[in-house]
């Protein structure tokens, strides 16, 4: 059409009064640049809509529809300035600059255009992967940006808005749902502090609230920021039992480092080995999210490559195959390596955790479970009967008792009658109350505006007023129509669910008190590591050779398809990512490795 529209000027006849072709032609590249960023603006808003019913359709996690979300907000960016440097080119030729600043009431509005514009680049500049990943709260709060984006997009050209409406509500009615979700505060059932620094923390949460093993949870601390959310995986298993949810928090960044900070108090724990009382700390939750089907269980043989505290979704998958095996499923992985990297040797106590013969006597005979732990720093090992100090690579269980003997710090939580548990309304929950509330807003917002145009009201609008009336009808159609089905959903599920009462904690903590007892005095010391029962070994001072590993791998599993989960660094994850797709590639192979990587990243 721009063409068209270009061989349209050039056959033209000049008339008195006309601008030149030049500008006439810039004038229309700029216009139909403006339209080609509609759609990459229309099409950003599904990503971040963490419970979207198209992600759920597609079968697309959160967690990867973001990567999706960050292309498509730099292609819209990018074509707007484009937009904007064509607009500047011509402008001067066409129209008085003093135009530039004013407000115009009918058509385009310049103005609020610049302000729109300027919003977008400073959200891409904070957006640049070395800004986010060195000054994330600054990336987060710029990011909020969007609502002066949106808001002035709106000014600028709110006849588009049509274009991209459907999106918008979906997006606004998913963060309403999460707003609503997590405006209800959560209270801490255990807390646990391991040997490496890492907590521990469990949720009770309502017995119909449904999740997967690679789901994960937004966690949001109002002491340490009223703000900032962020995401943790989920290390419990939906099918354990005990109507809770399991998160652990190692402190490296500042967030983490300030939430550890504000659970314990470290000159109390240092000097008489104490954990502060967590449970006057309420958190806020928001999800489950993440993958809806498990599509490990898709693989007989599975190998899982962790990095420090990103082996907490494979306790998960772990714990979720032990008891889909005591269920006596069919299908299952009936051979899992799981590769676990770590600086400090502590670390390794996260894998202790679980006692896989505590979910499942004899789990050897269903499920062959085998440890490679590489311990990269260097250990100083200690000298005794059965352990050399020339040895780099020890049996696991032997390793893990000699050193990892520490015991744990681990308080348990409120009178089980004052536990609030999280909400069950998510946005990634019930599908259909999820669909219900969605075409209840969609069919609010249609009729909604039906009226206004029926009644001819909308067309005597000016555009600044034509704008705020459609921020009018977007919250109208999200809370004034959305907000009631959430209100029926929210009613039917508290006649459903049972109020959690035997059953809160893990198979391993003591149990909560009632409501007649007093709380547990003091720490409560555990000494799990006496009693693991993994098999594998652990290499001292190493990191792992992945050519070598998957050798050893492509040879034990000549001729089958084996899952590759790795959740951990980005160059951990290229070098695996290399080494399964050289193997399977390879005419001198014949294994299938099918590379997944599960790690979070924004």
């Amino acid at each position: 059409m721009s063409v068209d529209r270009s061989k349209t000027i050039d056959n033209a006849k000049p008339k008195k009064g006309d601008h030149s072709k030049g500008a006439q032609k810039l004038e229309n590249i700029g216009v139909y640049l403006g339209k080609a960023a509609l759609i990459p603006f229309a099409l950003l808003w599904i990503p971040v809509s963490r419970g979207s019913p198209f992600l759920r359709v597609t079968g697309v996690p959160f967690e990867r529809a973001v990567k999706y979300h960050t292309w498509l907000g730099l292609m819209c960016v990018w074509i707007l300035v484009a937009h904007g440097l064509v607009f500047f080119a011509y402008f001067p030729s066409i129209h008085h600059t003093s135009e530039l600043w004013r407000w115009q009431h009918k058509g385009i509005a310049f103005f609020p255009g610049i302000i729109a514009l300027a919003a977008g680049l400073v959200m891409l500049v904070t957006a640049l992967e070395k800004v986010r990943r060195n000054h994330f709260n600054l990336f987060f709060l710029t990011h909020h940006l969007y609502l002066v984006f949106l808001l002035f997009f709106l000014f600028h050209c709110v006849s588009q808005m049509v274009y991209v409406v459907t999106p918008i509500l979906l997006f606004f009615l998913d963060r309403f749902i999460r707003l609503v979700q997590s405006r209800k505060p959560v209270d801490i059932l255990s807390t646990k502090v391991l040997p490496s620094g890492a907590i521990e923390l469990k949720f009770a949460k309502p017995g119909n609230l449904e999740y997967n093993a690679l789901s994960f949870m937004y966690v949001l601390a109002p002491s340490i920021s009223k703000f900032e959310w962020h995401p943790f995986s989920v290390a419990s298993s939906p099918l354990d039992g005990t109507n809770q949810i399991c998160i652990y928090i190692k402190p490296l960044g500042t967030y983490t480092k300030d939430v550890h900070d504000a659970l314990i108090d470290t000159k109390h724990h240092k000097e008489a080995g104490k954990l502060k009382c967590p449970f006057g700390f309420k958190l806020q939750l928001e999800g489950p999210y993440g993958d809806e089907s498990n599509f490990y269980l898709q693989y007989n043989s599975l190998i899982l490559v962790a990095g420090g505290i990103g082996v907490t979704p494979f306790l998960a998958i772990l714990k979720d195959v032990l008891h889909r095996h005591k269920l006596q499923q069919e299908n299952l992985p009936t051979s899992i390596h799981l590769i676990f990297c770590v600086r400090n040797q502590k670390d390794l106590c996260l894998l202790d955790t679980i006692n896989p013969s505590e979910i499942l006597p004899n789990y050897e005979d269903l499920v062959q479970i085998r440890i490679h732990a590489f311990v990269t720093s260097k250990v100083d090992l200690i000298k005794d009967e059965e352990l050399s100090s020339s040895e780099a690579i020890v049996p696991y269980q032997h390793y893990n008792y000699t050193y990892m003997n520490e015991p744990s710090k681990q308080y348990t939580g409120p009178p089980l009658a004052a536990v609030r548990e999280m909400s069950i309304l998510a946005g990634a929950g019930d599908n259909k109350w999820v669909a219900a509330t969605f075409f209840a807003t969609m069919i609010g917002y249609i009729v909604i505006f039906g009226i206004i145009n029926v009644t001819g009201s909308y067309a005597k609008l000016t555009n600044y007023n034509r704008a705020l009336l459609y921020c009018v009808v977007l919250f109208l159609s999200v809370v004034g129509c959305g907000g009631p089905v959430l209100m029926l959903w929210a009613h039917f599920q508290r006649k459903q669910t049972p109020r959690l009462k035997a059953q809160v904690l893990a198979n391993s903590l003591p149990p909560s008190p009632d409501k007649h007892s007093k709380s547990s005095e003091g720490d409560i010391e555990l000494r799990a590591s006496e009693h693991t029962s993994w098999e594998g070994e652990v290499s001292l001072g190493k990191r792992p050779d992945w050519k070598v590993l998957f050798a050893d791998m492509a040879r034990q599993y000549e001729g089958k398809n084996v899952g590759v989960l790795v959740s951990g660094a980005s160059k951990m994850q290229e070098d695996v990512a290399t080494e399964c797709k050289n193997h399977t590639n390879s005419n001198n192979s014949n294994v299938a490795f099918h590379y997944h990587s599960v790690s979070f990243e924004l």
